[in-house]
């Protein structure tokens, strides 16, 4: 795990010496500030004053995004995301001090903010001295006076749109609040929040904004923003309290809300938990503590509707022409005016399956995409992982028929029921579901249809998601695909390293194997870990690092040099089964046999593959 220490402003004690820890400095004020951090507050008449203890948290929260985005959290290429998570210490200075260093607020604290990112978090708070919010910018609002009864963080995508014109459908005065982190971002919400005002005219849609981005220094490291929805959820509560508002409404469509991995390599938060039922009930029991009002509701409205239905729900408002223009790219800075979507990212995938599949293409121009998800090449890495998870996600789904086989395959679901009437929340979990495998599928059976005549052409590039899909790469998870390249780089290269000179023993086999995979950019540790099993211990030829969002891969090399041999190797093997089985891994034996020592290649194969461990024999 990467590990790293984080002083804001000016707050705690610099290290003599890092020894491998990432070191971070965030200053949001002072000569040269790193980090902008600002409010702009629609009117200077405000109901109330701002808390202590609600400034302290968006300082928090501002601290948290601007560490999130500066640390090191590992590199795409990492099959295993070995250096996913990070464990991170900050120092903070706030003005209740006594209370953020309650062991039960920081518990609460770090709770929250570790389900929704997947990270560790330590705390430290010191003493603030400046004067209370400062960072407010108050401006002028033409109409007035303002009396909003709900508060909606609005990122500018679909998903905060419908949440917005559903509320004036029901008569609600919805204040808006958005996080701003670059100025693109900051034009495109305020163009929406101008054109439901035009088209929405009983109601000003008052529009709140905070500036957290890097004011100077390095470009963002992380892109994922796991942290960005406490960022959101702060604001809320900064605006709820300013203008007296008890209730927040944290929506996205369900699909994303749920959270359920789409591939063995998409565990935990490398999906977005930004709106996540427990990180809902998480922050809200936070929130309860630091505004001591238990009035203040949070919830997401959206939970149980399909990206499809939120689209339709934004033209059957009768505006559906307001669909081009809210972004949901996840990539928010260097797209352009006219493509403002990057069209491979998750979001966009499922924004192009919803508008196409609801019949709104028209009002989600395809030109608008810098990529067509369907017959574009895709480059090997996130895009084509997005696309092939997409489409995977739907497949598996489709072969389950009842909520209790649903929470059989995701048991994730278990984090999103709630304490009463969990079963029909789980009923309601598994026909969002249903609907959402069937909209995929069917569009994408669509598509295939009418690219037909490509197909037979064979002019679509071998990496388009529709090639992809006839291909049948949708119906593998890509950890098993990454074992079967293992075995088959071993297979490829092992016969020619000893076509000269005989190999002596296992161990020199073993050799040749790291070699291997070092040339084909592998990274799999040698002997190890150290595992105990009674009063012996053992280790694994090689082995990926394993991580707490998956199952580590063992490698076994064995090599029956002659006939003699090969009853101590079957017995050696069926042993490592019982230990790694104990440890959750995932297994592969490679069998070195140039003697043809195995005389059924098969059975032998099908004798172990029964217990769940993948075999290869090279020769």
């Amino acid at each position: 795990m990467n590990q790293a220490l984080v002083l804001c402003d000016k707050f705690g004690q610099k290290p003599t010496s890092l020894n491998g820890i990432q070191f971070l400095e965030l200053n949001t004020r002072g000569k040269k500030p790193n980090v902008r951090f600002e409010i702009g507050v629609l009117s200077a008449k405000l109901k109330s004053d701002l808390p202590a203890r609600v400034d302290d948290l968006l300082h928090i929260a501002a601290y948290v995004f601007a560490a999130d985005n500066r640390l090191y959290r590992g590199s795409s290429t990492e099959v295993f995301a070995e250096s996913w998570s990070r464990d991170i210490q900050l120092s903070i200075p706030v003005f209740d001090r006594d209370f953020w260093s309650r062991g039960s607020v920081k518990e609460k604290l770090q709770n929250t903010l570790e389900f929704l990112t997947e990270d560790r978090f330590k705390f430290e708070f010191g003493k603030r001295a400046e004067k209370n919010s400062q960072f407010l910018k108050f401006g002028d609002v033409p109409q007035s006076p303002l009396s909003p009864d709900l508060i909606i963080p609005f990122s500018g995508g679909l998903d905060s749109l419908a949440a917005t014109i559903e509320a004036i459908g029901q008569g609600r005065r919805p204040l808006l609040v958005s996080h701003v982190p670059v100025s693109t971002i900051h034009t495109r919400q305020g163009n929406l929040a101008g054109l439901l005002r035009e088209r929405f005219k009983t109601w000003q849609f008052p529009h709140a904004t905070l500036w957290v981005n890097r004011a100077s220094g390095q470009r963002p490291r992380d892109y994922s923003q796991r942290s960005r929805s406490f960022l959101f959820t702060a604001l809320a509560v900064a605006m709820a309290k300013l203008y007296s508002i008890s209730e927040i409404r944290l929506c996205d469509n369900g699909v994303v809300s749920f959270n359920l991995p789409r591939s063995g390599q998409n565990l935990g938060a490398f999906l977005s938990r930004s709106t996540h039922p427990r990180y809902i009930e998480l922050v809200s029991d936070l929130i309860s503590s630091v505004v001591g009002d238990a009035e203040l509701s949070i919830n997401n409205t959206l939970l149980f509707k399909t990206k499809k239905e939120v689209v339709e729900m934004i033209s059957s408002s009768g505006h559906p022409e307001l669909i081009q223009e809210a972004i949901s790219c996840a990539h928010t800075e260097g797209q352009t005016k006219f493509q403002p979507h990057c069209g491979t990212c998750t979001q966009c995938i499922d924004r192009r399956f919803a508008t196409e599949s609801a019949g709104l293409s028209k009002h989600d121009l395809p030109s608008r995409y810098e990529k067509d998800i369907f017959t574009n090449a895709l480059k090997d890495g996130d895009d084509r992982t997005h696309a092939e998870n997409y489409v995977r996600f739907a497949h598996k789904l489709e072969q389950i028929s009842n909520p209790e086989q649903l929470v059989e395959a995701y048991p994730e679901l278990y984090d999103c029921l709630p304490q009463n009437d969990s079963a029909a929340f789980l009923q309601s979990g598994h026909e969002l579901f249903q609907r959402h495998h069937i909209l995929v599928n069917r569009l994408v059976e669509k598509k295939l249809s009418e690219h037909a005549a490509d197909i037979r052409k064979a002019v679509l590039p071998e990496n388009s998601l529709l090639r992809m899909v006839l291909d049948g790469v949708h119906t593998v998870d890509p950890r098993i695909r990454y074992v079967h390249r293992l075995r088959s780089i071993i297979a490829s290269s092992l016969p020619a390293a000893f076509q000269s000179v005989k190999a002596k023993n296992e161990k020199q086999v073993q050799d040749v194997g790291e070699a291997v995979f070092l040339a084909a950019k592998e990274r799999l540790a040698r002997e190890a870990p150290q595992l105990p099993f009674g009063t012996v211990t053992t280790k694994p030829d090689f082995s990926d690092k394993g991580t707490k969002l998956q199952n580590p891969l063992f490698v076994e090399f064995k090599y029956p040099k002659a006939r003699s041999r090969l009853n101590a190797v079957h017995t050696e093997m069926s042993s490592r089964i019982l230990i790694y089985g104990a440890q959750g891994a995932w297994v592969l034996f490679l069998v070195y046999d140039p003697s043809r020592t195995i005389a059924d290649d098969a059975k032998f194969q099908s004798a172990f593959e029964q217990q769940g461990v993948w075999v290869g024999i090279v020769r």
